[in-house]
């Protein structure tokens, strides 16, 4: 009988711990180029600056002309990397077409495709702000990332304001395992006395 008390008190304990919160991460391209690029967006992605890596701007003050590490393809294939894209709960972007038919393509990490929609021509990139279109996708498979595609995607497509939501983790907070390391040993105590006592 005590041993079920105990075993109850503990579980109760351990419903109680709350998972660390997720994290919402943003890049706005706001920073001086080539900052992006050791940004949580450019550590985690293949994505590349179509002017080089290291470059400016170019004629873009407020985003970025988008292309993948392999370059010369037309089309671009943004891939996270694996650890990264299993914790992608959500991700949003910011793009401005300038290629009628270009299609952009979200996919989970396993690599199904989760969106596959038409982008809105906005020939946006030219100005601070610039005009894009909004485009998201929530997976509760991991979002492996997204891919544009047509005949002139490179040097046609830009990005913006890039938002990546990662789900929540399971290791416990600094705090619940303090509360955790508190109650179990007094837990174990006072088994130990009431056992003792009904000897």
């Amino acid at each position: 009988m005590e041993k079920m008390r105990l075993r109850y008190a503990a579980m109760l304990l351990l419903l109680t711990v709350s998972a660390a919160p997720g994290a919402t991460l943003t890049e706005d391209f706001e920073a001086n180029f080539p900052a992006w690029e050791t940004g949580w967006f450019g550590a985690n992605s293949n994505a590349q600056n179509v002017y080089g890596i290291g470059a400016g701007r170019g004629n873009n003050p407020d985003g970025l002309w988008i292309q993948d590490n392999t370059g010369g393809d037309n089309n671009i294939r943004i891939a996270f990397g694996n650890g990264f894209a299993l914790s992608l709960t959500a991700l949003s972007l910011d793009v401005a077409g300038y290629s009628n038919g270009t299609r952009l393509e979200f996919f989970d990490a396993g690599g199904a495709v989760l969106s596959d929609v038409l982008i809105a021509i906005t020939s946006g990139a030219f100005s601070d702000p610039g005009v894009y279109a909004n485009y998201s996708v929530t997976s509760t498979t991991g979002i492996g990332g997204f891919r544009f595609y047509n005949t002139s995607v490179e040097g046609n497509t830009s990005i913006d304001n890039v938002v990546a939501t990662t789900g929540q983790s399971a290791v416990p907070e600094p705090a619940t395992w303090m509360l955790l390391g508190t109650m179990l040993p007094l837990l174990g105590v006072g088994a130990w006395r009431r056992n003792r006592r009904q000897r």
